[in-house]
């Protein structure tokens, strides 16, 4: 969240970022948040597009040209509503960035398209 806004930053080793954001600040109350990755190919590295959604409908898609291949850093993990390690983004910082809202589940799902 930034600013109200559903809000997505994929940060490739420093060197290149993509920012996704609704376009609306999301009104109080509960609300069902979900991010979707749809990869280009099913190879190391690879791209693909991105979308947000609020209550099951789209607010925000964007393209991450390529990912960081096999795998992320050996310190850093997932983290659920704040950043513990170097941080994603520039518009906080470091150990000062925690969610103040309400987290009540976090359902993370993989698949592979069959075609």
């Amino acid at each position: 969240m930034k600013g109200g806004k559903l809000h997505h930053e994929y940060n490739w080793f420093g060197q290149q970022r993509t920012n996704i954001a609704s376009a609306k600040a999301l009104p109080a109350g509960r609300h069902k948040l979900k991010y979707e990755f749809m990869i280009d190919a099913y190879q190391a590295g690879s791209g693909g597009k991105c979308i947000l959604y609020v209550d099951d409908v789209k607010v925000a898609e964007g393209y991450i040209p390529k990912t960081e291949p096999y795998g992320y850093s050996a310190d850093e993990g997932w983290n659920v509503g704040a950043d513990h390690e170097t941080p994603v983004s520039n518009d906080y910082k470091e150990r000062d960035n925690h969610f103040t809202g309400k987290i009540k589940v976090v359902t993370i799902e993989t698949y592979v398209e069959k075609k």
